[in-house]
């Protein structure tokens, strides 16, 4: 799923099991290795041989980590829940177990867990919206839906997400469209993710699927996608996996902690012939020390917002505003702020037009997971107002992200991981009524 470009910060931990066995303290040696390299499916084999026997809070939790990482929210509820009821169980394990419960939409049990989770953090305001939320998302549930949501035909039980505009077209990142037998990631055991366009008509898509851009500079060997287009359609930026290439040698980069990093490109130059940019160059603020990715530029192209867990930041990712001078320049990141920004996770941010930000947050009061959020920017006062959740059916209490508005301001593309017919995260057209 598109938890890759979710940067989770889990404090690294040796798990010492005086009565284990050689044979398992390989296996245990060897889980932990995967995880603090972030190769999440590959640790779950190994995490599984010594669970039960090693009865630790933090194997479990970190059993459960790799679950809901890779996909499998089940199978991570359970082992959460065996970590909260296990002696040394840590605070932010009872905070995930309560944000997949709200998930689940047993927000009263949630609710208990976030409250303990609150005991430890009292000025995190992130628990205190998801307690909040645990006591309003029954009534917003209890809504009537304003439109219809329908699952697009090219949707597949893998994953695809983030829909975007361009000349006519719908883009997406997907991580099985095409390409079945690409190179696999160790995060999540799928294909690297690839960009993609379809024809699209007011919902309607045709099957004319095809990658985005040229395999020599654009769909490589790493992740590409989310990605943003400017107004005319000729410059694309997009995330993409950074990545080491000289000759042979062709890895992608890790920071001082390990974390694989990502970073924002920018192609440009399009050509109608050949179908490809012929331009790709690197985003000025791209880093060696985090990630820097999930960019937005507005319609006037004159500002960028992306996502970003640099360091003095309000916690987890939070979203940054670049400006363009009149040399086209752009300015340095400013981060949003505390009314946009929480301690969770702000993601997938999406111009409506020059002064309405869509983003998708799990720190701000919502329906459980990753919510769908409006917010204005105010010219005069340089700020952005309180975010407004776009309620059912856009959001759903599972991760409803990255949305595509029509300029009519009455359809939209979202996606989102909701149970479908299709697994995994999927593309949806909206209509409001």
């Amino acid at each position: 799923m598109r938890a890759v470009f979710v940067v989770t910060f889990i404090l690294i931990f040796v798990v010492h099991a005086p009565f284990a066995s050689a044979k398992e303290k390989r296996e245990l040696i060897k889980a932990n290795y995967y995880y603090d390299h972030y190769s999440y499916h590959e640790a779950i084999p190994y995490f599984e041989k010594v669970a039960e026997d090693e009865h630790s809070a933090e194997v479990y939790g970190r059993l459960a980590d790799c679950y809901r990482l890779t996909g499998d929210m089940e199978k991570a509820g359970e082992n959460y829940g065996k970590a909260v009821k296990t002696k040394g169980c840590k605070p932010s394990l009872k905070l995930r177990y309560g944000q997949l419960l709200m998930q689940q939409m047993q927000y009263d049990s949630a609710k208990v867990y976030l409250q303990e989770y609150k005991q430890s953090y009292l000025l995190d305001k992130r628990a205190e919206n998801l307690i909040a939320a645990c006591d309003s998302a029954p009534k917003m549930l209890k809504g009537r839906p304003t439109g219809d949501v329908t699952l697009l035909d090219f949707n597949t039980d893998g994953s695809e997400f983030a829909p975007t505009l361009w000349k006519g077209k719908l883009v997406f990142t997907a991580d099985t469209a095409i390409n079945l037998k690409k190179k696999k990631s160790k995060w999540s055991g799928k294909a690297y993710y690839n960009m993609y366009s379809v024809t699209c008509d007011d919902g309607n898509c045709g099957t004319d699927l095809q990658m985005v851009g040229q395999k020599k500079n654009i769909n490589i060997k790493y992740h590409d996608g989310p990605a943003t287009f400017t107004a005319n359609g000729d410059s694309m930026y997009f995330t993409r996996t950074r990545y080491l290439d000289k000759g042979i040698i062709k890895n992608s980069v890790s920071n001082e902690e390990g974390t694989v990093l990502l970073e924002i490109m920018i192609a440009s130059d399009y050509d109608e012939g050949s179908k490809s940019f012929s331009r790709i160059s690197p985003f000025p603020f791209n880093s060696t020390s985090y990630s820097v990715a999930h960019p937005a530029i507005s319609p006037s192209g004159r500002t960028l917002v992306f996502s970003s867990a640099m360091h003095r930041g309000q916690g987890g990712s939070d979203l940054y505003m670049c400006r363009q001078n009149t040399k086209g320049k752009w300015s340095k990141p400013e981060n949003l702020g505390n009314v946009v920004n929480t301690e969770g996770e702000e993601l997938f941010p999406w111009w409506a037009d020059d002064s309405t930000l869509c983003f998708s947050s799990d720190g701000h009061i919502g329906l459980g997971g990753l919510d769908i959020y409006m917010t204005h920017w105010d010219t005069k006062l340089n700020t952005f107002s309180p975010p407004e959740n776009l309620g059912i059916p856009i959001n759903s209490p599972y991760d409803d992200m990255s949305l595509a508005i029509f300029p009519d301001g009455r359809s939209t593309y979202i996606s989102s991981n909701r149970p479908a017919e299709k697994g995994g995260d999927n593309i949806y057209y909206y209509r409001r009524k």
